[in-house]
């Protein structure tokens, strides 16, 4: 090999462990590290008889998934069709997710040992019982949004209570990556991979969870990597051209990307792939982007300000588009979509981490965004976003 060849060996394979280096994160995992810290609950613990965090401490409190009478339903098979019809197992599995991760954070903010036993009980049920995974055409939307919430409560108790058995522990790790996981990826190909896009969302931020949960730093790349793809797919600026862009699993030309985005009348600044469809499932959608950027941050990697995805601006426009069209109506304001049946305001609520993060840590003006939250602070919340006012209302830097 003459000394030419040798050079240019050398220079391709420098730029291949550039290019890989640049994708991927060495990661020290922090722990716990999903969603929320101890420096974050100290913080609120702290601070329980000022608001918001009072009148969030008030409504968990009163809510029946943190009574410690609460009881596990697990099943051995989920089977969700669509709109969890038939529901064998969905609502009640979602519910007892909502429920340990409930009892997780009473936990860390009481210091009751009775809410740490309760969030392992509801946790070990399961993984001592799902056997056949999740069937049916939602089973790898259901299994994402289970696996977003029972890894945040698996992953606050492991590290913070000590009456937890190793071996059930190891259980639960097995759980995540045998009964979850592979439904989760199934969503990422196939027919599955141009649906709606809170699926991805959804599924992205549970493998993210469980790649920190189970400390599986492939997995937690991979995540990076699909959520990077995702975030310019599924909200759109300006300055991306005359179309939003694809996902790299799933590609849509110039006439399916329209029908795609539910038949905006313009695409705007902080448009999502869903709002023509409706706020509910536009809110699925940011609320988990906007979570695994939480996660990420927490471990070390700032998603939030990723440049390759222009990610501030994106998460930034879409919080104040749509808040403000749920602040004044759609009646005020210039028609975004071509079919709509108008816009509903929820006090289900969403926008507490992404408005933490940067209107408190960041101190950008989200004057719509804070409208919104001061409409609907306490949030309670749907699904995978739940008691984001308690966790996240304005704690700045504390985690």
């Amino acid at each position: 090999m003459n000394i030419n060849c040798r050079f240019y060996l050398k220079a391709l394979i420098a730029s291949a462990l550039l290019s890989v280096s640049a994708s991927s994160v060495a990661i020290d995992f922090v722990h716990p590290g999903v969603l929320d810290s101890k420096k974050q609950f100290k913080f609120v613990k702290d601070n329980l008889n000022k608001e918001p965090w009072k009148s969030a401490y008030t409504k968990i409190l009163q809510d029946p998934r943190a009574s410690l009478d609460y009881k596990a339903t697990p099943w051995s098979t989920v089977e969700c069709g669509s709109s969890n019809n038939p529901d064998h197992g969905c609502t009640d599995e979602v519910r007892d997710a909502q429920a340990a991760y409930t009892q997780a954070i009473l936990w860390m903010l009481t210091d009751n040992e009775a809410y740490a036993k309760n969030s392992t009980a509801i946790i070990n049920a399961w993984a001592n019982t799902l056997t056949g995974g999740h069937t049916n055409s939602n089973a790898p939307l259901q299994a994402a949004w289970s696996a977003e919430l029972f890894t945040r409560a698996a992953e606050i108790v492991k590290y913070t209570y000590t009456g937890w058995p190793q071996s059930e522990k190891d259980k639960v790790t097995t759980m995540f990556k045998q009964q979850y996981l592979p439904d989760i990826q199934k969503m990422f190909s196939g027919s599955y991979a141009c649906y709606n896009h809170n699926w991805h969302a959804s599924g992205i931020e549970g493998m993210l969870n469980i790649a920190v949960f189970n400390k599986d730093e492939a997995l937690f790349n991979d995540s990076l990597t699909k959520w990077r793809s995702l975030l310019p797919a599924y909200i759109y600026l300006e300055s991306d051209g005359n179309r939003p862009k694809n996902t790299s699993w799933c590609s849509k030309n110039d006439t399916q990307i329209k029908t795609f985005w539910n038949n905006p009348v313009n695409y705007v600044d902080g448009l999502s792939q869903e709002s023509c469809r409706d706020f509910e499932h536009t809110a699925y959608g940011v609320a988990a982007l906007i979570n695994a950027a939480e996660t990420a941050h927490i471990q070390g990697v700032d998603l939030y300000n990723d440049r390759s995805a222009n990610a501030s601006e994106r998460l930034k426009k879409a919080m104040e588009l749509h808040s403000k069209y749920q602040n004044n109506g759609s009646t005020s304001l210039p028609k975004l979509c071509e079919a709509y049946d108008g816009i509903k305001l929820t006090t289900k609520g969403t926008f507490e981490i992404g408005y933490n993060q940067y209107a408190v840590r960041e101190n950008n003006k989200l004057p719509e965004t804070q409208l919104f939250l001061d409409k609907t602070r306490p949030t309670v919340g749907y699904f995978h976003y739940l008691w984001e006012t308690m966790t996240h209302g304005l704690i700045g830097n504390s985690n």
